[in-house]
């Protein structure tokens, strides 16, 4: 038994490859030798799990017939037994294709899959984000769709997918834009409604006891959380207004000091941002 078939035996095949590689390059043109390596080449690119070593395998065994070819001495036992290596090789190397094609078909029907799932999702979105009343509720969809769009994988888009995806773009596009406007306006109605309410509370605390309201103190007090509690680049008209008319009516029934002191709360006095 020689070495090579010694480690063959053992099972460590790792040094078998190597005595036979060596072997091979010593004695270029021995057919037992080379059909010995070779055999074991084609063994492990036939066996083992991983498709990956089973190509790396199937190449090399490609790689030490054409060596072969080149350095042995050709006659007609020589021509047919590198014509059956040929043959062998190339079944192998067929097989293990067909393999990484159907895996690779598997894995690609599986992503299509994932896919369908993703934008039916992302349509579950949409009608989600048509209900959305408030910033909370749209964010919170907005952070979904963020995170199902990321899932897709965008290679793997069949041609109807991606017709879907570019359609659900445009009209997220436009559903967005069209639901921050109306949040907008339900928000600006908000503050506004609470804002007027406010100036109202100024307007009859300071009428029922104007005689309080003379102490800064206490008129900084009320129109701080009142009055001036508001960002008039946020009312309405007929909210500034009414303001107008508040500020107007409580301006004027103050001594000069006191003016001057609704003047500044006015202009120190934080506001609500809404």
């Amino acid at each position: 038994m020689t070495l090579f078939d010694e480690y063959i035996a053992s099972n460590n095949m790792t040094g078998a490859l190597l005595i036979g590689r060596n072997s091979l390059n010593k004695n270029p043109g021995d057919k037992e030798i080379f059909c010995k390596y070779t055999d074991l080449l084609l063994s492990l690119a036939e066996k083992l799990p991983s498709l990956k070593e089973r190509k790396n395998f199937a190449n090399q065994a490609g790689v030490t017939l054409a060596f072969f070819e080149e350095n042995a001495e050709l006659s007609t036992e020589v021509i047919e037994l590198i014509m059956k290596y040929r043959k062998r090789i190339g079944i192998v190397a067929e097989s293990i294709d067909a393999e990484d094609r159907s895996i690779m078909q598997a894995q690609y029907e599986n992503t299509k899959a994932e896919n369908t799932d993703v934008i039916k999702k992302l349509y579950q979105e949409k009608e989600k984000l048509e209900k959305a009343n408030n910033q909370n509720e749209l964010d919170a969809v907005l952070i979904e769709i963020g995170t199902l769009d990321s899932a897709l994988d965008h290679e793997y888009l069949t041609d109807e997918q991606k017709n879907h995806y570019d359609m659900l773009n445009r009209e997220y596009t436009e559903l967005i834009s069209k639901k921050m406007g109306e949040i907008e306006k339900k928000n600006n109605i908000a503050y506004n409604k609470d804002a007027v309410d406010s100036f109202n509370k100024a307007f009859h605390s300071f009428k029922a006891d104007e005689g309080k309201y003379k102490n800064q103190s206490q008129l900084f007090n009320l129109v701080s959380t009142t009055l001036f509690a508001y960002d008039a680049g946020k009312l309405f008209n007929e909210s500034l207004i009414y303001y107008n008319h508040v500020y107007s009516y409580i301006f004027s029934k103050l001594d000069d000091d006191g003016k001057l002191a609704l003047t500044r709360f006015s202009i120190e006095c934080e506001r609500k941002l809404g």
